[in-house]
């Protein structure tokens, strides 16, 4: 596919115009276009031979590389689609410069690459899917999708959480027959571990509802005070669903997408009561999740 014309979208929320090479390097390398000869003009003026995009997931930070050449000679980047915060990596070189920035949005992002004085010199569409969480329990395997359009802000401060490490080691807390589980908040021993990210808004009022096999957000009595705790409905819970703002219930944010088995393995485990820690259903034997990773 040519990418010499200029592209059709006119819009751009972030612009980053250096007078060095570009190279925005990311993981994803979901597109890459040859752009060898879009640079025209005359030798000495900056030209684009190809644009790749890697690491383009969901609330974390993408690097985009331009490789062309007299880079230093000036270019200007351009991002649409909701990868924020624009950034040069390093000075670069006249062959090759990266940029990064955070993706704060799923679906189609574009990068279009000009002179400085606004001729075109390349254009790359890559695309961020849904994230995808997995956690390991001895009991086996849960792979979540999380619902980053209806629920941004929990996804990101679960997939935040994730990235930190700090689920690693955590509790399966709560385990109650035909209904769920409960994890995310506790240490071997029901040692509280405490949140290292503020409360976020409660966003319940998304449409998303408590049946089995979705995702859910413990929460206080506060409205807005989820941290760390999450759910997974093994059940149709439709007292947790979101009633009006007086009732606002709790927010699902994803799905099981592989490993409900497991999660069903879980509620049928023995439990006891904690008084103590004012905790019931808590398994007998501790189950712990000994990995948790974003895999999308």
């Amino acid at each position: 596919m040519s990418s010499c014309a200029r592209p059709g979208h006119r819009g751009s929320r972030w612009a980053h115009q250096v007078a060095r090479p570009v190279a925005l390097g990311a993981a994803l390398a979901v597109a890459a276009w040859g752009l060898a000869g879009c640079g025209g003009g005359n030798d000495g003026d900056p030209a684009v031979t190809t644009l790749s995009a890697s690491g383009a997931r969901f609330s974390r930070t993408a690097v985009l590389t331009i490789n062309g050449r007299n880079l230093l000679a000036g270019i200007t980047v351009q991002m649409e689609g909701g990868c924020e915060n624009l950034t040069l990596v390093t000075a670069g070189s006249d062959d090759a410069q990266q940029y990064t920035c955070d993706v704060l949005a799923v679906g189609e992002h574009l990068a279009h690459v000009t002179t400085t004085e606004g001729r075109f010199l390349g254009r790359l569409a890559f695309q961020v899917p849904q994230p995808e969480v997995s956690l390991t329990v001895p009991q086996g395997t849960i792979t979540l999708q999380l619902d980053a359009v209806k629920a941004p802000v929990t996804a990101r401060n679960f997939l935040n959480y994730i990235a930190s490490g700090f689920y690693r080691n955590t509790l399966v807390h709560r385990a109650i027959p035909a209904r769920g589980l409960v994890a995310g908040g506790y240490n071997t021993g029901l040692v509280v571990k405490a949140p290292t990210q503020p409360a976020i808004a409660l966003e319940s009022n998304n449409g998303l509802k408590n049946v089995r096999g979705t995702l859910g957000m413990v929460r206080g009595e506060a409205f807005d005070s989820a941290t760390t705790q999450w759910y997974i409905n093994t059940a149709d819970n439709a007292d947790l669903d979101y009633v009006d703002a007086a009732q606002p219930g709790y927010a699902v944010f994803g799905t099981v997408l592989s490993g409900l088995e497991v999660a069903d393995a879980i509620t049928a485990v023995a439990t006891k009561t904690e008084a103590a820690k004012d905790l019931t259903d808590v398994p007998v034997t501790e189950i712990r999740i000994t990995a948790a990773s974003q895999t999308r």
